[in-house]
Formats: structure tokens, C-alpha cells, sequence
């Protein structure tokens, strides 16, 4: 498609040439149709227990050959939570999280939206 469009038009600038066709383009639209409505006064980490609850065994994060299913995750984030708010932290607390992208990273940012 690219090429058939640089030959019909040399003149047109890379950036404006079609990679695709008008069927590959609806075709990709549906599959962006991924829109859902949330409920409004649920927080992510309150989405994510429910999935948790609904789903316990299934994988729910993969990192190189490492990999966590959604209880283990859940299990995982509320212990550290817990330890979080041992330490004081709450709502309005802010916490710094330094690490590498890793499974440890997701289970950290799930603690502190957990711990307040």
C-alpha cells in the first residue's frame, strides 16, 4: 500500500502516505472499539480486586520469564499496603516509588493506591 501510494504521488511527503487500506482501516477501528463504561465512584485499585475476586488463577502480569496471577498480585499489593500504612501512609501522603521496570513496580504502585 505504502509503495502504490509513493509511486501514484511522489511529490507527497512520507508522513502523508496511507499504510493501510479503507478495509484494514474500518477493520482496525473495531478493534479499537474497546470503550467501557466504569462505574464513577470506583478507584482502579477497586476495579483490580474485582478482577482479583472474579479471576484468582488467571495471569495477570508477565515480566521476561516471570509471571503473576491476579491473587498473587492482589496478595502481594495488600501486604505491602498494609506496611505502608503501618508507616503512616494515607491519603494525601505522597510516596516516591524507585524502581525498574519490574513485576515488583506494578505490585508498588498497586500498594500505594491500596495504602490511601
Amino acid at each position: 500500500m505504502l509503495c502504490r501510494a509513493a509511486v501514484a504521488d511522489p511529490k507527497s511527503p512520507t508522513g502523508h502516505l496511507p499504510l493501510l487500506t479503507s478495509d484494514e482501516l474500518r477493520q482496525l477501528a473495531g478493534w479499537n472499539d474497546t470503550a467501557v463504561a466504569y462505574p464513577p465512584a470506583r478507584c482502579i485499585h477497586e476495579l483490580f480486586e474485582d478482577q482479583a475476586a472474579r479471576t484468582p488463577d488467571a495471569v495477570a502480569l508477565v515480566f521476561g520469564d516471570r509471571q503473576l496471577t491476579y491473587r498473587e498480585l492482589d496478595e502481594r499489593s495488600n501486604q505491602l499496603a498494609h506496611h505502608l500504612r503501618g508507616l503512616g501512609v494515607g491519603p494525601e501522603v505522597l510516596v516516591a516509588l524507585c524502581v525498574e521496570r519490574s513485576l515488583e513496580m506494578v505490585v508498588g504502585l498497586l500498594a500505594i493506591l491500596k495504602a490511601g
